[in-house]
């Protein structure tokens, strides 16, 4: 079964209107451009794309425009968890039937689930949902469940169909876990930017990040570093998206990429569906300044 997610992964910001519907037209451009900019493939509807303030006729809509825009010039995988079986069931169903390459699926989330009801939970999806790669999605800051290797290694024995893990926490020694996994290495990507190089030294296959939409051609160097195995440049262009983060951490990550998007003329507007806060005239003026800055320093 095809790996859809390896190298520098964009996780896509969803663009809205004034009125917060789903502007479809922002979002054919920001896919183009996506596809355009050297990154390996995109992750929309996840965190960055506010999938959980989705309907489930949006998210059916967003992957269908996108499958479309994108045209198979690079793998996207679509996050199709929700809080209910039944609709992330219809999602993955969904992504499949309209030609994505693969499916994310969070873990369960909010109420907290013991490993063997985890387990349960993607048993009864990868039996649902045959013959489509489907990666774990574990953010065990944001879910209040953490996903074990051991639970990991159980369906990885039994279904084929798991593709890989998308691991968004800082613990080395916990991915390096889910590598091993099985003998000749098994899928996992990084979701923390600070820790690309040093995942890729414990044998991950990637990272998923959305300020990759905002500095595509570093984070596609870095990758290019890595796979040459030029480990001094690596380590410097590693060491920049540090820095860069450390700088832009005083500001919500979601509405920063809008404003970079839509200065670029990519999106028509940075609005945000609740709960998040719109960025005021001298909050957007001093982002961008920032992140004017950020770009000269490769």
């Amino acid at each position: 079964m095809n790996k859809c997610l390896k190298g520098i992964v964009c996780a896509n910001i969803t663009p809205f209107d004034k009125n917060e519907n789903v502007d479809y037209e922002s979002l054919k451009r920001l896919t183009k451009y996506l596809a355009d900019s050297g990154l390996n493939a995109v992750y929309p509807s996840g965190t960055n794309g506010e999938g959980l303030s989705l309907t489930i006729e949006e998210r059916k809509k967003i992957t269908q425009t996108m499958v479309e825009a994108i045209n198979g010039k690079i793998p996207i995988t679509i996050q199709c968890g929700t809080q209910t079986f039944e609709g992330t069931r219809e999602l993955v169903q969904n992504a499949k039937d309209v030609g994505a390459d693969a499916a994310g699926v969070i873990t369960p989330f909010f109420f907290k689930q013991s490993q063997e009801a985890m387990e349960e939970y993607y048993s009864k999806l990868f039996d649902s949902v045959m013959d489509f790669p489907i990666y774990i999605y574990n953010i065990p800051s944001h879910t209040n469940n953490d996903l074990l290797p051991s639970s990991i290694a159980k369906l990885a024995a039994k279904y084929e169909n798991l593709a890989g893990v998308k691991y968004s926490h800082h613990d080395i020694i916990r991915l390096s876990e889910y590598i091993a996994i099985k003998p000749d290495g098994f899928d996992a990507l990084i979701g923390c930017d600070r820790l690309i190089y040093p995942a890729t030294t414990v044998g991950a296959v990637g990272t998923i990040s959305g300020p990759a939409a905002v500095f595509p051609e570093l984070f596609s160097d870095l990758w290019k570093a890595v796979t040459a195995r030029n480990d001094e440049k690596a380590l410097k262009l590693q060491r920049i998206i540090c820095e860069n983060d450390n700088i832009l951490a005083k500001y919500q990550s979601i509405p920063l990429l809008k404003l970079y998007l839509k200065r670029k003329e990519i999106i028509n507007e940075t609005v945000c569906r609740i709960p998040f806060k719109e960025v005021s005239k001298a909050e957007e003026e001093e982002i961008y300044k920032v992140i004017n800055e950020l770009k000269t320093r490769k």
